[in-house]
């Protein structure tokens, strides 16, 4: 798990030096959101080894991640005269993805903490 949090907050460092860039950012993050699903996907299958605190955490995750996926889906295929504003646009694209994956981060460094005890 140590080998994975450094992969992670590697992509993470990586993927908010790209942001600057704009279009290599959004590619970045596709990568780093699609590692981290992976990530979070082996995390759920070892869900009785974790932490009543950290196992909360995982679920908060999940939480969040479903959440902006039913927004951003709602966004692009309901009402397409949002997209038109660009501060919600910027934000649905770029700010909150980032956020979903600093928390998952700052979780994932917490459980691979765990694992060293």
């Amino acid at each position: 798990m140590k080998i994975v949090n450094k992969i992670n907050k590697a992509l993470l460092i990586i993927t908010i030096i790209l942001d600057f860039t704009i279009i290599f950012g959004l590619y970045a993050q596709i990568l780093l959101g699609f590692i981290q699903l992976c990530i979070a996907l082996y995390i759920s299958y070892n869900f009785k080894r974790l932490e009543k605190k950290l196992k909360y955490q995982i679920i908060n995750y999940w939480i969040y991640v479903f959440i902006y996926f039913s927004f951003f889906t709602y966004l692009f295929l309901e009402d397409k005269s949002i997209m038109d504003n660009y501060i919600i646009m910027i934000t649905s694209i770029i700010i909150t993805p980032m956020i979903i994956a600093t928390y998952f981060t700052i979780t994932l460094n917490k459980i691979a903490y765990q694992n060293e005890k």
